[in-house]
């Protein structure tokens, strides 16, 4: 977040335990910070203090400000002497009481679930992204949140919707559970009304691991325990390869065809009616509950994923977070 310090700040009585607590954030990198050190008021007060704390500040001011000229933030915040604090207005108004509890507030990435779909994120991110990201999760400054599915996001969110900041501090992933195109689940829609102005996105595929790439299937497959498992799992994925692409984006990669027949909520329509009740049969299970665990490893590569559509899906989203967290 960009963080602008108005020179009344500075003016006496002056909060000084505030003000290097922000300019410590730019040296700890949790927040870029934009003070302007010639203005009169603010170069006084700067005279005031010791020769290191002088140091530190010009140079968090100067990381700052090169930061934001390479990455800029998305969120931009002015502290200053407000009637009050105002999270609805551009740049976000903070007075000083409530800058520190704000500021210091952890970004959350809400998740389905927050292993599975925290390594689904991670590998839709360049090295140098989840590099970025990963040292701002291990610092604290961002957390991983459990959503716990569609219905439990939903409810978390509309629990905290009174929570002005709330959009400043929140990005959401989940499923669209669409059975087929453009046909989102009744529970993904109801999560993406309840997000309103908060950041998010609802995947255009059915779920996370609809978008596992083929070579790493195939390195599933040939991790059966035995010479019969292994065959299983290759006839079930020669069976997932042979139908069209918009299949395999809404299929039960979970539970196959069987974890649809109960459902009465929605339906895939004539999507499947082309394919053979041989393949079907195959398909029947699908991979098994736990195959989004492959993105967890090496076998899914970002040079897989470049090639998929999927990675265009979700560049500009990754891109849109990155801008916020920073």
């Amino acid at each position: 977040m960009r963080v602008r310090l108005a020179p009344e700040l500075f003016h006496a009585p002056v909060d000084d335990l505030l003000l290097t607590t922000l300019f410590q954030y730019a040296l700890d990198g949790r927040h870029h910070i934009d003070a302007e050190l010639a203005h009169p008021i603010i170069a006084a007060w700067l005279q005031q203090q010791s020769v290191g704390v002088q140091e530190q500040i010009t140079l968090a001011v100067d990381l700052s400000a090169e930061a934001e000229a390479l990455q800029p933030s998305k969120t931009v915040a002015e502290i200053g002497t407000f009637v009050q604090t105002d999270f609805a207005s551009t740049p976000i108004r903070l007075r000083p009481a409530d800058a520190r509890a704000f500021l210091e507030r952890p970004f959350a990435l809400l998740l389905e679930d927050e292993i599975s779909d925290r390594d689904f994120l991670l590998k839709m991110l360049t090295d140098e992204e989840r590099k970025a990201l990963q040292e701002r999760i291990e610092r604290g400054f961002v957390r991983v949140q459990h959503g716990g599915g569609l219905t439990n996001m939903r409810r978390h969110l509309l629990d905290r919707q009174g929570d002005p900041a709330l959009r400043h501090t929140t990005w959401v992933l989940f499923d669209s559970d669409a059975m087929q195109p453009g046909v989102p689940s009744a529970q993904s829609e109801a999560l993406r009304m309840a997000c309103g102005g908060i950041p998010h996105h609802q995947l255009r595929r059915r779920y996370m691991e609809s978008y596992l790439p083929a070579r790493a299937l195939n390195a599933w497959a040939a991790q059966g325990s035995d010479h019969d498992e292994r065959a299983e799992r290759f006839a079930l994925l020669r069976s997932f390869l042979r139908m069209q692409v918009v299949q395999r984006h809404h299929f039960n990669m979970k539970r196959g065809f069987a974890g649809d027949e109960a459902r009465t909520d929605a339906t895939a329509g004539t999507l499947y009616d082309d394919v053979t009740d041989k393949n079907k049969t195959l398909l029947r299970n699908g991979f098994g509950t736990t195959v989004g665990a492959l993105f967890g490893g090496a076998d899914v590569t970002e040079s897989d994923l470049r090639r998929d559509s999927g990675w265009s899906e979700l560049r500009p989203v990754i891109q849109e977070l990155l801008a916020q967290v920073r």
